[in-house]
């Protein structure tokens, strides 16, 4: 793969490198009228009024600085959510150099609703920046101290509302740059904005393909994105299934939204060209209560092989009702719901041997260039300060690692035009792996502002230790620097 102190990924079997993925992303028009953004004219901030009424009143807190973050000194919540949540992580500033104006950036991300727990992840790793890394200010490229402010935007794990909160940043708040994570429904929305009203915008945890939609001609202007590309999770999924004995027929698990429509567009097609026969049952509405529908389709055509991305409680809900139905496939491998140790951990005693993918793991062999963790320091970190299991969004660290870089490197803050010039110039290697935007396209994808992220693929297993599920890497197939740490084992 072609990034810094990274070797070139695993070329596949009849496929060249320089093939571009195969892409189902939703169309920017189509995304425009879900997301109500059709019509919108560019920095007409007069014009946000009635889209942004009841994004709710703002409150800043200034974080006081010391020691890295515990569950103790998370950043405080503001407001309601079930209306808006909006937080503010400041720094403060020494006096050491000479003194430059206050960098405001935004970031949306789901802090209630189905996908809360993303949320709370990425408060604790902003605060870690905003206590150890910005803490006196950043010394930005300009050569001056700035103060760092950054304002959380909740989505209510919606999408709709994704593109509200970040219309209420960049035309409200003013932010210099912006950013999301945690899935399509959150990052896609936040690029439209971002592109339609010229704001620089740097984006992870959106599969490329998803991310991509239908660029304009040598790529977006404003907006920047790194993750995996589908191709290389498809790759790792049926490194997985070739590694047992079944019949090579998947039935799909997939709901009827942002990650479930470009995830079901793109993955069966590399599933079959492997040699898989896939089962396409529909896509089900995020929590249905009732599978048996679904189950029966894919049961009569004899799947053995069951995979998909449905939110973890939907999963919880579909596996419980295979089981009591007497289906049980002899691999289950589901992006996004099993993710969390909370996801498998709502599977009961049945979650030993289900698989996933895996875009961050502390055998991870990636040092972040700007927070000096190793991925096992960093896991370490978060089970230290939140006694709690490490997990794999912890990967997201590098998000906030490249906006410290593309910061330290931008000689004029307070310029767009600046902060793109060194968001083009980005080549460093984070705690999640490497990012180099300096050649584009990038030449591993063929997509335009991206850089694709390293993936294996994962399975739990009963825990030997402290935690009721370990995950071990089990298949790395797209990357060849990333070792698996052990061998699959059949789905109990």
């Amino acid at each position: 793969m072609p990034h810094v102190d990274s070797p070139r990924f695993a070329e596949e079997e009849g496929t060249a490198l320089d093939d571009r993925p195969v892409s189902c992303a939703v169309s920017r028009r189509e995304f425009l009228r879900t997301a109500g953004l059709a019509g919108a004219s560019i920095g007409a901030a007069a014009g946000f009024a009635g889209l942004l009424a009841g994004c709710g009143k703002e409150a800043t807190t200034t974080t006081t600085m010391g020691a890295p973050p515990t569950a103790s000194t998370a950043v405080t919540e503001v407001g309601s959510t079930t209306t808006s949540t909006e937080e503010r992580t400041t720094t403060s500033v020494g006096t050491s150099a000479e003194q430059g104006g206050e960098f405001k950036a935004g970031y949306v991300l789901p802090v209630s609703g189905s996908m809360a727990e993303y949320g709370a992840i990425l408060r604790w790793q902003l605060d870690w920046f905003a206590k150890n890394v910005w803490k006196d200010g950043l010394l930005m490229g300009d050569k001056k101290k700035h103060k760092v402010t950054v304002i959380l935007k909740d989505t209510q794990s919606d999408l709709g509302r994704a593109s509200q909160v970040a219309q209420d940043l960049v035309a409200n708040e003013k932010v210099m740059l912006i950013g999301a994570s945690a899935g399509a429904d959150t990052v896609v929305p936040v690029r439209e904005v971002a592109e339609n009203f010229g704001c620089p915008c740097v984006t992870y945890d959106c599969p490329a393909d998803a991310w991509d939609g239908d660029q304009p001609e040598g790529g977006y202007k404003w907006c920047w994105h790194t993750w995996f590309v589908f191709r290389d999770l498809a790759t790792n999924f049926v490194a997985v299934w070739d590694a047992l004995t079944t019949n090579k027929v998947v039935g799909g698990v997939y709901p009827n939204d942002g990650d479930g429509t470009t995830f079901s567009g793109a993955l069966p097609l590399v599933f079959q060209a492997k040699g898989y026969t896939y089962v396409d049952p529909g896509r089900f509405t995020d929590g249905t209560q009732d599978f048996s529908g679904l189950i029966l389709q894919i049961r009569k055509q004899g799947a053995e092989i069951v995979t998909g991305v449905p939110v973890a409680s939907d999963y919880a809900a579909f596996w419980q009702q295979a089981t009591q139905a007497g289906f049980h496939p002899k691999a289950a491998t589901m992006a996004r719901a099993l993710l969390l140790p909370s996801g498998i951990e709502a599977l009961g005693d049945s979650g030993d041997g289900q698989t996933m993918e895996c875009w961050f793991h502390p055998a991870f062999p990636y040092k972040g260039g700007v927070s000096g963790f190793t991925a096992q320091q960093l896991c370490d970190q978060w089970e230290q300060d939140q006694a709690a299991q490490w997990v794999q969004p912890l990967a997201m660290f590098g998000q906030f690692e490249t906006w410290t870089d593309i910061l330290t490197r931008c000689t004029n803050p307070a310029g767009k035009d600046a902060i793109i010039k060194a968001i083009k110039q980005t080549k460093l290697t984070t705690v999640g792996g490497p990012v180099d935007w300096t050649v584009n396209p990038d030449p591993y994808s063929g997509f335009y502002n991206f850089s694709a992220k390293p993936i294996t693929a994962g399975q739990w297993v009963k825990g030997t230790g402290k935690w009721k599920y370990d995950m071990q890497i089990v298949a790395s197939a797209s990357q060849t620097d990333i070792a698996t740490t052990a061998a699959v084992k059949p789905l109990v």
